[in-house]
């Protein structure tokens, strides 16, 4: 079900072709999509993101892994409410990761986009509702 506004979904993943697969098929749901190569790209990008409904995050990636990212969302304090789903190939993820109020879905690669169009679907309303709260 595509979203009636756009909402904005960040992926960040070091894989080009698993970035532009998923950017693809969620654009062509109706999401804004926008994407970065590792964490640091990642916190950039939510600078200059305003809101978006949640943050598709690999946690094995050069330069800036997942966790670090996780870590540095919490050290900046509070940059709204970022939503982010922890998407991994590997089965053991990192204790910081999994402890982080800001993991509300886990997802293992390859992806199933069924499972992953349900997550975003309701991420998002659960983002856009907290919003209209505030």
């Amino acid at each position: 079900m595509a979203p009636e506004t756009p909402l904005t979904v960040i992926v960040v993943d070091d894989q080009a072709l698993f970035r532009r697969s998923i950017q693809d098929r969620l654009r062509s749901d109706g999401y804004d999509v926008v994407a970065a190569e590792n964490g640091i790209e990642a916190l950039e990008l939510l600078q200059a993101t305003p809101g978006p409904c949640v943050v598709l995050l690999d946690l094995m990636m050069p330069v800036m892994n997942g966790v670090e990212f996780l870590q540095a969302l919490d050290r900046q304090g509070d940059p709204g409410d970022v939503r982010v789903m922890l998407v991994s190939g590997h089965g053991v993820v990192d204790r910081v990761a999994l402890d982080s109020k800001r993991v509300v879905a886990r997802l293992q690669k390859p992806l199933e986009m069924g499972e992953l169009r349900s997550a975003l679907e309701t991420q998002c309303r659960s983002a856009v509702a907290a919003r209209t709260l505030h």
